[in-house]
């Protein structure tokens, strides 16, 4: 018998200048960039997050501590095969993503159709089974201040 499973993630990262800003392995042009220990794609953390919740093997940095300098500065999408290969070797496969970017700038809407296909590949399942949506905090908290972004993921995964 099948076992599902429902994982959630969360991750912020405050903007930092002289960065390129990463989002969902993308690279998202005439943008500050996020301050991390890793490329700080704040999105494809929150996936990470979300898929070792749901398989109860804690969060991206028990795997992944920034006080490791191999992670220095390291694709967050090469992070997400790595939880993949995690996942598999508990016996858990992805089944679906479905993640919101929490952002007052950029707008992120019209990078999604180039980031869905990056997170899919990495997480080996089809790109439909990727959801990306965006909104603001209409001003609210440090979000709202624009001090950086925030991404929110939920994720079914199941046994094979």
């Amino acid at each position: 018998m099948t076992e599902r499973r429902v994982g959630l993630g969360i991750d912020f990262h405050r903007f930092a200048e002289g960065r390129p800003l990463i989002l969902g392995g993308l690279e998202i042009p005439d943008a500050p960039g996020l301050l991390g220990h890793s490329d700080a794609d704040v999105l494809t953390h929150a996936i990470c997050d979300a898929l070792l919740g749901g398989a109860g093997l804690g969060d991206i940095g028990v795997h992944f501590p920034d006080s490791d300098e191999a992670y220095r500065g390291i694709s967050s999408i090469l992070l997400l095969r790595r939880v993949v290969f995690l996942l598999a070797e508990n016996g858990y496969s992805p089944v679906n993503v479905d993640a919101t970017v929490i952002a007052e700038r950029p707008k992120l809407i019209p990078h999604f159709s180039k980031m869905r296909p990056i997170l899919a590949e990495a997480l080996g399942i089809p790109e439909r089974m990727v959801s990306l949506k965006a909104t603001t905090s209409e001003g609210m908290g440090a979000l709202g201040r624009g001090e950086g972004i925030g991404a929110l993921a939920v994720c079914l995964i199941e046994t094979a």
